[in-house]
Parts: C-alpha cells; structure tokens; sequence
C-alpha cells in the first residue's frame, strides 16, 4: 500500500505514531491525555515519541518570557525564588 502510495519505505505506522504525538503536543493537549492515548506507563516514554519544531520550542520560549515579564519576573510560588 505505501508502494503504491508513493510514500517513502521509512514511513511506518510506528512513524506516524510518533508524529501523532508530537501533533498533539504542539496542538497545546494536555501531556496525560496524550500518554493515556498512546497506552504509555510513564511520560518519560511519551516524552520520547515527541519531536517538536524548532518553531514551537521558540514559541514556547516567548511565551515563558512574556510570562515573566508580565509576572515582574518574580518567583514565587515555584521554589525557585
């Protein structure tokens, strides 16, 4: 079928199920839910099906900053500060 498809050998359906994951990350789910959908023990497990772009790890930077910024770039309430 994927012969026929056009689609390279290397596509798997083990393929898209990492690819699955990472679409559900970078679409905001929340982490248990996606680990609950893909049947893993622990979110380590999941953690490694995920590769999200270089795009999405620049938002989610921005995000923290902006954050920060907003929050007087205190930290309270997380132990860190």
């Amino acid at each position: 079928m994927r012969k026929i498809a056009g689609l390279p050998e290397e596509l798997s359906l083990h393929t898209l199920r990492h690819s699955y994951v990472t679409h559900l990350i970078e679409a905001g789910y929340d982490p248990l839910f996606i680990q609950q959908q893909v049947g893993h023990s622990y979110s380590s497990t999941t953690a490694l099906y995920t590769s999200v772009s270089a795009d999405f790890k620049q938002k989610t930077i921005q995000k923290m900053i902006a954050q920060r910024l907003r929050s007087g770039g205190t930290n309270e309430g997380n132990g860190h500060g």
